[in-house]
């Protein structure tokens, strides 16, 4: 409404596993018990809080997720529409808005509005989690595979030189790089290559680093929304911006690095995700 250009635009994505509401209102915060759940919350608040916010100045967000976006409708049915044939169809169309708009000269923009808040169930249990992880990974790699013509192409500007990149390098391969890390890690110390205090240090110092990053986001978010959260929530958010730091990452890591296992029979398949009843929600 603001801007004619934008064709499509998103918003922020918070867990509904954390709110009380009454009539669409929140009226309560809350970490969830769940641990699993509870470090998918810091996750997300650092992951939107982040890249999205700095892609969006230059127009370079690749993706507006499936849970809560808006589209200019007769841009989208111009371009095509949704793709049956992939596992992330809400990447995917972002990719390609940018591709039909740049090809046709149509001035157009993407945008992120993190004021613009859906609360969303996430997976309680580490089943659906890989479920829910494998599609996304698979769902990226079809994205920039089915517009890889877009990479570097000066025509696309920074979003083909910087966002893509982004996604290809930080989001697609980093997974296999961190498990390979940790392999020559291993191998390295048990055949006497690794200096291994000095590794730990490292490790500790580098996850201390991605904790504190993770407790800014998880506290800005408190902050600006003007939430409430007992004292209890405080030192549990921040046990837990260690733990998803030092450990839960690291399985997610996994988990996207070997989604490609029998990629060929299921390339197209979501797999169920169990959910809860809002009176099941704790």
């Amino acid at each position: 409404m603001e801007d004619d250009k934008v064709v499509a635009v998103g918003g922020l994505i918070r867990v509904a596993q954390c709110i009380s509401l009454d009539k669409g209102n929140v009226i309560g915060y809350h970490l969830p018990w769940n641990m699993l759940t509870a470090m998918q919350v810091v996750e997300y608040d650092r992951s939107f809080l982040a890249s999205r916010i700095l892609l969006d100045q230059f127009n370079g967000n690749l993706i507006i997720s499936g849970a809560f976006g808006l589209f200019k409708k007769d841009v989208v049915v111009a371009a095509g529409g949704y793709d049956r044939n992939t596992l992330g169809e809400d990447m995917e169309l972002v990719v390609r808005l940018h591709v039909f708009c740049t090809n046709n000269q149509i001035p157009y923009a993407i945008r992120y509005e993190p004021n613009a808040i859906c609360w969303s169930q996430a997976p309680g249990s580490l089943g659906d989690l890989r479920k829910q992880r494998r599609r996304w990974h698979l769902g990226l790699f079809q994205s920039l595979t089915r517009h890889r013509d877009m990479c570097l192409k000066s025509r696309f500007g920074l979003i083909g030189s910087v966002s893509y990149l982004y996604y290809l390098l930080y989001e697609l391969f980093s997974p296999f790089v961190e498990v390979v890390g940790w392999i020559t890690m291993v191998v390295a110390a048990c055949v006497g290559l690794l200096n291994v205090p000095f590794m730990i240090g490292f490790y500790l110092l580098y996850a201390l680093y991605g904790a504190i990053l993770t407790i800014t986001a998880f506290f800005q978010r408190i902050y600006t929304q003007n939430l409430k959260i007992s004292s209890g929530d405080v030192v549990k958010a921040v046990v837990l911006c260690i733990i998803e730091n030092v450990f839960f990452r690291f399985v997610m890591d996994f988990v996207r690095a070997t989604a490609f296992i029998g990629y060929g029979k299921r390339k197209n398949q979501w797999g169920s995700i169990k959910r809860m009843k809002h009176s099941e929600i704790r």
